[in-house]
């Protein structure tokens, strides 16, 4: 595409941008993109304190009705979606935009705190050749249904699993790996793997899985091929736990 590519970004308000849809719109405006913010839920999440509360759909709705009037969309990212409604109030809102979704399965806190009652029945029927899947090794897991995935070549297996499904693409993200900093690029034709250095991340650098979910869905609207934006997306996310600057 020419031009600057326009995202919505659908996730939870975390008020100090540490992850969510702060970190959404941060991560698209480095890569050069122009994000469309659309909350979710209002989220509080501090050491002791956690709360959710989900949008209403009728105003989700409406607030993708009215970004669409305003131009055209060229990816679509979506992390914490509170529940079915909502989903449901989405696809019909976006029914007719022909762009990259970029799906990050987001259920639960790193801490474990739930953030959705979506079921892997739910994010399993959005699949379709432009919609990509970046689980974290937890995720991927919870998506097939169980066990462990840890090892790269696991990760393989569930990557390659999940694009059965219809996927256009699956980002296996291996962050939380402790040997290696490998993610696996599943595609319904080939498999790669994307390596780079092992790096400790400070306890204020969070929120990396939603930085790389939303570089991947800026240069997917960019218009380019699932592996050029996913080696993008991780050079950026290298960037930032390097330097802590987006």
């Amino acid at each position: 595409m020419n031009g600057t590519p326009r995202v919505l970004l659908c996730a939870g308000h975390e008020p100090t941008g540490r992850a969510g849809l702060l970190a959404d719109v941060t991560a698209v405006r480095a890569l050069g993109g122009a994000p469309v913010a659309v909350p979710s839920a209002q989220t509080a999440q501090g050491r002791a304190t956690f709360l959710y509360q989900p949008t209403p759909a009728r105003v989700l709705k409406a607030q993708v009705k009215a970004a669409l009037e305003l131009g055209p969309l060229h990816a679509v990212k979506l992390g914490q979606v509170p529940g079915p409604a909502l989903l449901a109030a989405l696809r019909e809102a976006l029914e007719g935009v022909d762009a990259w979704w970029v799906v990050d399965p987001v259920v639960r806190t790193s801490r474990g705190e739930p953030l959705s009652k979506l079921t892997r029945r739910h994010y399993l029927g959005l699949a379709g050749p432009k919609v990509a899947l970046t689980p974290n090794l937890d995720e991927a897991a919870w998506l097939l249904g169980g066990g462990e995935v840890r090892t790269v070549e696991e990760a393989r297996e569930a990557g390659r699993v999940l694009v059965a499904h219809g996927f256009g693409a699956v980002l296996v993200k291996g962050g939380h790996r402790e040997a290696g900093a490998v993610d696996v690029l599943c595609l319904p034709d080939r498999d790669v793997l994307l390596e780079g250095e092992r790096l400790e991340r400070s306890p204020e650098r969070r929120g990396t899985g939603c930085r790389l979910a939303s570089a991947f869905a800026v240069e997917l609207g960019r218009g380019k091929t699932p592996t050029a934006a996913a080696r993008r997306a991780k050079s950026y996310v290298t960037r930032y736990l390097r330097t802590g600057r987006d």
